[in-house]
């Protein structure tokens, strides 16, 4: 796990506090729930079908009503459905993966289907919108923020590297000619 993300993910046996940052992934086939800042895997095998997305969507609804952003991807049945309404009549956000690019279009087609879900998109949509949609109920520095944040920072590493390669003219011409280019663009941002 962990090698397609740069979120920290932990396997969840039994309970894990809630860490800001991570990803959390209980066993395959098994529910988790959320109480008390804890996440919670049910111990006993679930009954077929299976509702674990459900339980999962549900409890997190009861416990972080409007903060919530429940997401159905591909996959079979009808599982995630009622999970989506709970999230959706506790104030949070409820989106699916566009049934007509899944590869098994039941779970996003059925949550469409008697549910307002706030958003349908593509997958390649969906990790950026989530990043955004996150910041509707914390405090995060926004996109441009964190842009010009780090081209500041980027700025003052070049000028450091130009002031200690004066033994090498190459490069040192190299450095001016990359701060002369994140200079105008952090104008060009600040003229937004």
């Amino acid at each position: 796990m962990g090698r397609s993300s740069r979120l920290p993910i932990i396997a969840i046996e039994n309970q894990e506090p809630l860490k800001q940052g991570c990803v959390f992934v209980p066993p395959p086939g098994r529910s988790a729930t959320f109480s008390d800042g804890m996440i919670t895997v049910d111990q006993s095998v679930p009954d077929r079908p299976a509702t674990t997305i459900n339980r999962l969507f549900t409890s997190a609804a009861q416990s972080y009503r409007e903060r919530v952003i429940g997401v159905i991807l591909t996959g079979l049945l009808r599982d995630g459905t009622q999970g989506l309404r709970a999230v959706h009549e506790a104030g949070g956000l409820t989106m699916v993966q566009d049934p007509r690019e899944a590869e098994y279009s039941d779970m996003p087609a059925n949550a469409m289907e008697g549910l307002p879900v706030t958003f349908c998109l593509n997958l390649a949509e969906i990790g950026p919108a989530l990043e955004l949609l996150v910041r509707r109920t914390a405090q995060f520095e926004t996109g441009l923020e964190v842009a010009i944040r780090t081209l500041r920072d980027r700025v003052a590493l070049l000028v450091r590297l130009a002031e200690q390669s004066s033994r090498n003219p190459g490069t040192r011409s190299f450095l001016e000619n990359e701060l002369a280019l994140l200079r105008h663009n952090i104008e060009s941002i600040d003229d937004l």
